[in-house]
């Protein structure tokens, strides 16, 4: 009984991943999820790491960067194509303005997302972007060129 039980289980929690994915757990997740990343170019550059678990309503994240000209105060996952600039959907962290930052590594989970949401960003990750804030955001001109309100920014993608 206790074995039908442990499959039973196994099966119900693999059905939370969508077929063919294989799940990824990122710091602080407590579940794993559907891996997506960002590479992140602008004024520095960087990479961040998703994993999506509609079952859980959790978005996890890890983002890398460097060469950025001010420190860092905000990332988050917005809704909009290349070039496009639209609303935040994902926040993932935010010091505020007055106190950034120098890290360069940041990690961490979102609970409660929306499913249908996190389904939408699985269904077309090409639709959001991942971006980083820094204190300067691209101004003024010693910070380097402006890069739209944000130091770098990356479409997700699926690997």
């Amino acid at each position: 009984m206790r074995k039908l039980l442990l499959i039973a289980l196994v099966a119900a929690a693999t059905s939370l991943i969508p077929a063919g994915v294989a799940a990824e757990r990122l710091p602080n997740s407590l579940h794993g999820g559907d891996p997506f990343k960002a590479v992140l170019s602008g004024n520095g550059t960087g990479i961040s790491r998703v994993t999506l678990n509609p079952g859980h309503n959790e978005v996890c994240w890890e983002v890398t960067v460097s060469g950025l000209t001010a420190p860092v105060f905000a990332s988050h996952i917005h809704q909009g194509g290349p070039g496009v600039n639209g609303p935040i959907v994902v926040p993932f962290f935010n010091t505020g303005f007055n106190t950034p930052s120098s890290a360069t590594s940041f990690s961490g989970c979102e609970e409660n997302v929306d499913r249908a949401l996190i389904e939408d960003i699985q269904d077309n990750p090409s639709g959001y972007y991942v971006n980083v804030h820094t204190s300067c955001a691209g101004q003024p001109t010693t910070c380097g060129p402006f890069f739209p309100g944000s130091a770098v920014r990356g479409q997700l993608t699926h690997p």
